[in-house]
């Protein structure tokens, strides 16, 4: 277990506590806006998530994709969820490796 499989599960935590109502709209900002929230946390976690220095950083990113979870529909939460449970970042389970991390970063692009 490393510090990037800690991390992604505590931010599914964040994704499953921040579902939006049924009856919010998404606008394309929004979306542009959690995807680079997003791969910006995926990245700051895999290269820095060890590192103690960074906690701040992933705090305000980690609250940052909240606020703006609460904000988009449930349609594109919901492709979010799928991605990290299509992912087996629901769970903490193996050592992931760049390649992993590229390959996640391109299905959050394709689902988003």
């Amino acid at each position: 277990m490393t510090a990037f499989e800690i991390l992604l599960n505590n931010f599914y935590d964040i994704i499953e506590q921040n579902e939006p109502a049924e009856s919010k709209s998404s606008t394309k900002n929004k979306i542009a806006e959690l995807n680079q929230s997003i791969k910006k946390y995926i990245d700051t976690s895999f290269f820095h998530g060890h590192n103690l220095k960074y906690k701040k950083i992933l705090s305000e990113l980690r609250a940052q994709s909240a606020m703006i979870l609460q904000h988009t529909n449930h349609e594109d939460w919901s492709k979010l969820k799928f991605t990290f449970i299509e992912n087996d970042l629901h769970i903490i389970r193996r050592d992931r490796g760049k390649p992993d991390v590229e390959s996640l970063k391109m299905k959050l692009d394709r689902n988003f």
